[in-house]
């Protein structure tokens, strides 16, 4: 049963937002990001203190700058999901599969980073 599914799905000639499977993982990793950004902007407003942009286990606060870079963070996942979007669908008509991992890799990646952000604004707070 799963095999047949498998093959069904991967032989379908649908378009890349249709398809069920890239539809939510590019719908959770836009809406990763977005929340990312309201989080980041509600806790940190970018101005021109000081923050801790990075913290080390071993070290600890090894880099402290402008709190405005800390949004460089969601901005650089936006960039990889835009990235990883256009590599999807270029490879999509081709091989079906690999679009689906690069999809739920974006949906990964949204997620670190936006653990990495919350990280950083417990430790400044």
């Amino acid at each position: 049963m799963f095999l047949t599914k498998l093959n069904e799905v991967l032989a379908s000639k649908k378009s890349f937002v249709s398809d069920r499977i890239n539809f939510a993982s590019l719908s959770t990793a836009s809406l990763l990001n977005i929340i990312h950004w309201v989080i980041l902007y509600s806790k940190i407003k970018p101005s021109q203190s000081n923050l801790l942009l990075h913290y080390n286990v071993v070290y600890g606060a090894d880099v402290i700058g402008k709190s405005i870079y800390l949004y460089w963070i969601p901005l650089l996942a936006l960039i990889l999901l835009i990235l990883n979007t256009t590599l999807a669908i270029a490879i999509y008509q081709r091989e079906k599969l690999a679009a689906y991992f690069i999809n739920v890799a974006s949906v990964a990646v949204q997620v670190v980073f936006l653990v990495a952000s919350i990280v950083l604004i417990l430790i400044n707070d």
